[in-house]
């Protein structure tokens, strides 16, 4: 058997977590009326259109109309899927997740991650000891080489794993784990005769967590200068995506609350060593190549991100490719900028030779990427040339429409019709004109009753006590049944809201229409919602009755009717007359 996440803990979980603290703890929220809004963190505008209403603990953008609850929010802004959303939200409410028995697969996986990280805790504590052991007096020695002080040492909580080391993880302090488990972590491997082995033998260990602390895997140092590759770092598993994976975040949060700008730069050592010179906001990706997951949690943490790659060629293609990745992520304040070393050097020996007010002075002339980017492209053509102009041109193009900010773009239009003696805006407008597409068609808006009914209730739950869950088990119409499942659950959840509410579909064929229903414009006024409201349900009362007269009728066509039966048919002839009267919309739902 496996264990399950309760849905009664997601649901109290939803309750627990106010979506206004959530979202004001990652973007700046005003107060505006009932509401609260910003300017919308997924899309680019002058004004603000992304709204966040604490009742209904949901959130909405009425310019690209993104929306949704607190999950939602975690999912969109900081890429996380369910589970981590879940895990998230149970650490911000400093509750433990329950479980249950039960077969789940989304429970696997979560259970299976929990293990992984107690896992990944455990082992990081015996490569951190092994570092201060007698038998790993070479490390140390290394360590201190580098000029690396305790304290960083157990900031970073950097280990080593010595040959000892896989006994203790095997035959002692981890003895209760499966070989499977380790080999699941990405640590240990076997060989072809199925000998289990230490893939970091002999390696300084750089332990790899995210802002909670949690290690999610591990970087490994060989001592030997000719063991190679140098660096490894843990294979893909569970809870390791190296897309996803940047070092030094967990350190830089322990020790700076306001983040003004991020210096990412190659190697974990540039990390330590700038750390220990009291350059406290800095992080490293693993590998040269920024991702999208990485620039969206870089930016969900600063507007500023500084790039300093190492001076030798390989650095400064890392820091080009770096530019072409950015720029679809470049809006509003957002911004990126290098700093470009000399030759054969890195952060770690700058530092060292040159000291902080050195680097200090490299971070404030830092170069914006517009600069970067016509001061590379000068270089790769001839603009002395027509030929030489056309391509740069259109390579700056290129690049340049790939940026979200139209301010953004529109500056660099301009300075790049500078560049190539192109002054006349008209002439330069003319290169950028696309042809417009004409739609030749109209798209008719159906407006249904159950349409209308249930979007009602899923943006006002409360609706939900103004009606008899007896009286409307009775009703028989299209569409009733996901209807009265929706009361139901308002009825077992007296503290329902829009965001709970939607949440107790997710995963289910019906949530994406129930998620479009909860924005949908139904164009009825705020003052005559319950009225509408209370109508519609006598409407589909009166439609179920009338069904009911519509097959006495034909029995009465075909075999007549008995005494009760007839008595039957006048009272629901009587019932649809009295209901119909209270009716003031029949014809905008007929």
């Amino acid at each position: 058997m496996t264990r399950k996440i309760p849905k009664s803990f997601i649901n109290e979980l939803l309750l627990k977590t106010n979506i206004v603290d959530l979202i004001q703890s990652k973007i700046n929220l005003q107060k505006k009326g009932k509401n609260y809004q910003a300017k919308c963190p997924f899309h680019e505008e002058k004004t603000p259109s992304f709204i966040v209403n604490y009742e209904k603990q949901f959130y909405h953008c009425f310019g690209c109309h993104t929306h949704g609850n607190a999950i939602d929010f975690l999912i969109n802004y900081d890429g996380l899927n369910f589970i981590e959303c879940i895990e998230e939200l149970a650490i911000l409410n400093n509750v433990h997740i329950p479980s249950k028995k039960n077969s789940s697969n989304i429970e696997k996986i979560y259970n299976y991650r929990k293990n992984l990280y107690d896992l990944m805790n455990n082992i990081s504590y015996i490569y951190h000891k092994n570092l201060f052991n007698k038998n790993s007096i070479n490390a140390l020695k290394y360590i201190k080489s580098r000029k690396i002080k305790k304290k960083i040492i157990n900031l970073f909580l950097i280990g080593y794993s010595n040959k000892y080391t896989i006994n203790k993880i095997l035959n002692t302090q981890l003895k209760n784990y499966k070989k499977k488990d380790l080999i699941e972590t990405g640590i240990m491997n076997t060989n072809y005769l199925g000998i289990i082995y230490d893939k970091f033998d002999q390696r300084i260990i750089l332990p790899i967590r995210d802002k909670y602390g949690r290690i999610h895997g591990f970087g490994g140092r060989s001592l030997q200068e000719n063991k190679l590759p140098k660096y490894i770092n843990s294979q893909e598993t569970e809870i390791f995506h190296k897309k996803k994976i940047i070092y030094g975040l967990y350190e830089i949060q322990n020790i700076k609350k306001n983040i003004k700008y991020l210096i990412v730069v190659e190697g974990y050592f540039d990390v330590i060593l700038l750390t220990q010179f009291k350059i406290k906001n800095v992080i490293s990706i693993l590998g040269t190549a920024c991702t999208k997951e990485h620039f969206q949690i870089l930016f969900n943490i600063t507007k500023t991100i500084i790039f300093c790659y190492d001076g030798d060629i390989a650095g400064r293609n890392a820091s080009w490719k770096t530019l072409v990745n950015s720029l679809p992520h470049l809006y509003q304040d957002r911004n990126i900028k290098f700093i470009f070393l000399e030759k054969n050097e890195d952060p770690d020996s700058f530092i060292k030779k040159k000291g902080k007010k050195a680097f200090k002075k490299k971070i404030k002339k830092s170069i914006y990427m517009s600069e970067y980017l016509f001061q590379y492209l000068i270089k790769k053509y001839d603009l002395c040339t027509i030929e030489g102009k056309k391509d740069f041109i259109y390579q700056a193009i290129s690049l340049i429409k790939n940026i979200r900010s139209k301010t953004y773009k529109l500056f660099l239009y301009k300075l790049l019709g500078k560049k190539v003696g192109i002054l006349n805006k008209n002439y330069f407008n003319n290169i950028l004109k696309k042809k417009k597409i004409k739609n030749n068609y109209t798209v008719q808006k159906k407006y249904s009753l159950m349409k209308i009914l249930i979007s009602l209730i899923i943006q006002n739950p409360k609706l939900y006590i103004l009606i008899s869950k007896k009286k409307l088990s009775k009703i028989k119409y299209k569409g009733m049944k996901i209807f009265f499942s929706i009361i139901k659950k308002c009825y077992l959840n007296p503290q329902i809201n829009t965001g709970f509410l939607l949440e107790q579909y997710r995963g289910k064929k019906i949530y994406s229409i129930l998620k479009y229903l909860s924005i949908w414009n139904h164009m009825i006024s705020k003052t005559k919602i319950k009225k509408t409201f209370l109508e519609l349900i006598n409407f589909l009362y009166i439609k179920s009755l009338k069904n009911k007269l519509k097959k006495l009728l034909l029995k009465e066509q075909k075999n007549g009717l008995n005494h009760t039966e007839k008595n039957k048919f006048w009272s629901i002839n009587k019932k649809i007359i009295k209901k119909y009267n209270k009716i003031s919309i029949k014809n905008y739902l007929l």
